[in-house]
Order: structure tokens, then C-alpha cells, then sequence
């Protein structure tokens, strides 16, 4: 029976729960012992968990009922398989290795059959994982040995799709009249949903051409119809300010939601530096500058819900200046909702605190980030829910935060009881935590840029702003301050250039941006 969490089997969930709080040294080391056990396993043997959890930990179960417990070489394939894949999750892409590692698309290359069948026979002995190769990029690789003991038990499968995948090919050059020439729409789904991760990780069409074989016309058809499927799970607003549709909306609420750098210096602050900023806010914020900010915030999501439905009902192809209205819209409203929720902290946090009776630097270590996730998550619902017309008494944002994370606490058991010593203090390897959490998926993909340059430190932002075109970069998406993120027509306007002739140019920066930001060495990440 398949467990809860996507394992087929309860004894392999039970040994991925005892390393949920294993840092990240402990982590890596038990992922190398499990890829170089995971070639030795069987599939037509079956094995012991006590076996299986030695060769991985180097300790042997004290728990005598563990010896009871056999696993299949098929489940356990499958299972350890997916185990890596979520041991992987965990740690940064270590280095790419050609000495012991091989790329995904060199494995499909070797076995003569699609990158789509080895992905689908990660659970029959392929695990893959994430490496991080010269170009800041990362990709999938998977073990060498692991690869050689697939080839050696599965002959007859490998054979059986690589003469599929040559009738399939034989069949598409026959001619548009051959039924074979018809791709399924699964097909065109996966090539779809390819290019629209490519597109968000800012590769290239021109790449992502290579990568799935299909025209440069069909990939930026692809590209666009990706970027709108990845937006229409987008919900309408629950509150949709009123003379939306005035000819000076924009600007109206264009200058009630320009951004300023608190979020910015937030992302650069430790978890305690953050806390003690919230508190010290406290009745800081003047309220008329908050309800301004959140009705610029649900401006800019009703006009992208608007502008994504009008998308959708139009006939013929999508036009890429409608997909980036769209976009640019959702990022000002993801940015909006950070800084509002940035306002509401401070509540948040107050009214946690109070229910719990403790501060948050005082709980253990394992239950500061489950804290912080409900009391940001709290503040996000009560901002996207906030009616700022509402003049009525009482009705404020601090209120509406406070009930809204009171609520969350006492739903959840896991906070009615808080007992144990209190911590003085809170350790330094504590990095910050984002911010940008609090916007809901997928607004938070389209926020990447914003994610990658508060990654860099002070040296690093130097050279960027050196760059040529940086300007563009920082206005195309709301880095500099006061600003918002701006669409490609917006831009042209602003900068009096049409977006045909530098759209290339910042599409090129971001990359380098990601680049940077991926191999920048300033700590720890925080936390999203």
C-alpha cells in the first residue's frame, strides 16, 4: 500500500522522517552512502529495512521489530529513488563530476530513448538528482554505476522503447499524412510545460529549441501558451477597488503603490534583526499610507485577473505585449503584498507572541520557522483580504492581522501548549527569512529577478549596476527606488525606446543576474 507522503512503502516514509531535521552535513552524507548502495539493490530480491538503514546511517537499529520488516527490491527501488530525489531537495546542487556523474540528456543519448522515458524510469532504477555545473546552471545527473547496473537487469525494456522511439521517429519523417505524424496532445503538454520552466529559469528560446526539437516558431507558440497556462490558476480578487476602469487609474494608484526599499533592507537583515525591526513598527506606519498601498495592490491584481480572462476569451494566437501586461501586473501585486505584509508583521508577530505566551526567539530551534511560517502566512490572508474603503471603527489592518494569526493558532494543536524551558537566545547560524513567502504560487516564480538580487552582496550589486543597461533591468522590474515593475510598453513609454531594442539586452542581464546570484557566497539563502 503507498504511503501518505508518495512512498510505496510506511518503512522507507518512517526512515525519511528520521532525517527531516538532520542538517545539512548529516544529509549529504547519508545521500552519498544511499547512491552508492543504490546500484548493489535487486529488484527480484527482497530486504531487510534494518540492512538498508545500516548501509545508509552506519547505525544499526536498536528497535528489534525493524528485523521483522522486509521490502521488495522493487519497492525499495522505487522508494530509495524517491528518497534521493527529496535527500537532494534538502542541500544545495553540489558541483557537477564527468568522473562520476552523467547528465540526464547523455543518459537518454546512451540508452536511445527520449529524455521523457528516463524521467518516467526514475522509479525503476534511474534516481536523478540536481548538479550545478560551470555556466551557474543546474541540471540532472544521475550516478554512473547506477546508470551501468540499470542497463545490465533491463535489456528487454530499453530495447522495447528504443525500437518505439525509432518507429516514432520513422513515422513523424513519413509525412504529415502518416497517423504517426501526429503528435498526442500529452506530448505537446510536456513540451509545453518544458518550455515554460525554461522560460521562467530565463534560457534562451533559442536553447530550449535545441533542447526539445521543434521549429523556433512552434517554441515561442509554446512559450507564450505555457506562460498563460502557468497564470490561470490565478483566483479572481476578493475585493475589487472601485473606478477601475477611470483613464488615470493607473496613474492614480501608480503613485499609492511605489515601492520603496524597506523590503529590500528587510531580506538583508538576521532572523533576531528582523523581529526586533517589526516590534520597533509598531504604530510606526501612518494607516492612510498602508490603505493607499493595499488598494494599489488589489488595482494591480482585479487589472491582471481583467486583463487574463479578456486573454483567454480572445480568438487566435496570444500576443506577447497582453501575456507581460498580465505579468508585470502580478509582480507589482506580489510586491505590493510583501510590503503590506511587511506593515502587518509587526501585529502578527505581537499577536503570536501573546497567544503563545512566549517570544519567538525563546521556542526551540525546530519550531522558529514553523512560527514565522504561520505568522507570515496569517498577515498574507489578512492583507489580500483587507477592504481599505471600509471606514468603519476598528476596522484597521494591525486588527484584521491580529485576529486572522489568532485564528490560525488556535486551529492548529500544535500551539495550544507551549512547555519547556525558554531559550535565552537565538542562535547565530540562523539566517533571515524571506518575506517574499508571504505571495502565494505561481505570482512568486514571476518575483525571481527581485529573489536573486537581494541574493548578492554589496560587491556584487556594484558591478551589476555597472553594467550597460542596468537602468532598464531596475526599472523592468521595480529594483529601483520608489519604482514598481513595469511592462515592455510601460517601459517603452518611460524610456522613450520601443522594446524591440533593448528587450535582448535586459533579457540578457537577468541571466547574468541569476548567474551572479546563484554563485554569489553571501551565507545562507533565506529562507522562502
Amino acid at each position: 500500500m503507498t504511503a501518505a507522503d508518495g512512498y510505496r512503502t510506511s518503512a522507507i516514509s518512517l526512515v525519511h522522517r528520521q532525517f527531516e531535521f538532520a542538517g545539512t552535513g548529516v544529509i549529504r552524507r547519508h545521500l552519498s552512502e544511499l547512491l552508492r548502495l543504490y546500484p548493489e539493490v535487486d529488484p527480484s530480491r527482497s530486504y531487510p529495512l534494518s540492512w538498508f538503514v545500516f548501509r545508509i546511517t552506519g547505525v544499526a537499529a536498536e528497535d528489534e521489530s525493524n528485523e521483522e520488516l522486509v521490502i521488495s527490491g522493487t519497492d525499495l527501488l522505487a522508494d530509495a529513488s524517491l528518497l534521493i530525489d527529496r535527500l537532494a531537495s534538502r542541500m544545495t546542487p553540489e558541483p557537477f563530476d564527468p568522473d562520476l556523474d552523467i547528465t540526464a540528456d547523455d543518459v537518454a543519448r546512451r540508452l536511445g530513448v527520449s529524455r521523457r522515458t528516463v524521467q518516467r524510469w526514475r522509479a525503476f532504477g534511474l534516481p536523478m538528482r540536481p548538479a550545478r555545473f560551470s555556466n551557474g546552471g543546474a541540471r540532472s545527473v544521475c550516478r554512473i554505476p547506477i546508470v551501468d547496473a540499470f542497463i545490465a537487469r533491463n535489456e528487454p525494456r530499453i530495447e522495447k522503447a528504443r525500437r518505439a522511439r525509432e518507429n516514432r521517429i520513422s513515422g513523424e519523417t513519413a509525412g504529415p499524412e502518416s497517423p504517426r505524424a501526429v503528435r498526442s496532445q500529452a506530448d505537446r503538454t510536456r513540451i509545453a510545460s518544458l518550455i515554460g520552466r525554461g522560460q521562467r529559469w530565463m534560457i534562451p528560446l533559442v536553447e530550449l529549441q535545441e533542447r526539445v526539437d521543434r521549429s523556433r516558431p512552434v517554441v515561442r507558440r509554446l512559450a507564450l501558451q505555457a506562460r498563460v497556462d502557468h497564470l490561470g490558476v490565478i483566483e479572481r480578487p476578493t475585493f475589487v477597488p472601485p473606478n477601475l476602469d477611470r483613464p488615470d487609474a493607473s496613474e492614480v494608484f501608480g503613485v499609492a503603490g511605489s515601492l520603496d526599499a524597506e523590503a529590500d533592507e528587510q531580506s538583508r537583515r538576521s532572523l533576531v534583526e528582523m523581529l526586533e525591526a517589526v516590534r520597533r513598527s509598531l504604530g510606526v506606519e501612518d494607516e492612510e499610507a498602508v490603505r493607499a498601498r493595499i488598494a494599489a495592490m488589489h488595482f494591480a491584481r482585479a487589472r491582471a485577473h481583467e486583463g487574463l480572462e479578456k486573454m483567454k476569451a480572445r480568438a487566435g494566437a496570444i500576443r506577447e505585449h497582453d501575456i507581460d501586461r498580465v505579468e508585470s501586473d502580478l509582480r507589482w501585486w506580489g510586491m505590493l503584498l510583501e510590503r503590506a505584509a511587511i506593515s502587518g508583521l509587526g501585529p502578527g508577530v505581537q499577536r503570536f507572541e501573546q497567544s503563545i505566551g512566549r517570544r519567538i526567539e525563546q521556542l526551540p530551534v525546530k519550531r522558529v520557522d514553523d512560527a514565522m511560517t504561520l505568522v507570515i502566512d496569517g498577515v498574507s490572508e489578512a492583507v489580500q483580504a483587507f477592504d481599505p474603503t471600509r471606514r468603519t471603527r476598528g476596522h484597521n489592518l494591525d486588527r484584521s492581522v491580529g485576529l486572522t494569526v489568532s485564528r490560525r493558532v488556535a486551529r492548529s494543536s500544535a500551539w495550544s501548549e507551549i512547555t519547556g524551558a525558554r531559550r535565552r537566545g537565538m542562535p547565530g547560524s540562523l539566517g533571515g527569512i524571506s518575506t517574499l513567502r508571504c505571495v502565494p504560487v505561481p505570482v512568486r516564480s514571476l518575483l525571481a529577478p527581485v529573489r536573486w538580487w537581494r541574493m548578492l552582496d554589496a560587491g556584487a550589486r556594484a558591478e551589476m549596476e555597472a553594467s550597460p543597461g542596468f537602468e532598464k533591468l531596475a526599472i523592468r522590474y521595480g529594483l529601483q527606488t520608489p519604482g514598481r515593475p513595469r511592462s515592455l510598453r510601460e517601459m517603452g513609454r518611460v524610456i522613450g525606446i520601443p522594446s524591440t531594442r533593448w528587450s535582448g539586452e535586459v533579457q540578457a542581464l537577468v541571466r547574468d543576474l541569476r548567474r551572479r546570484a546563484v554563485s554569489s557566497g553571501r551565507g545562507p539563502v533565506p529562507r522562502e
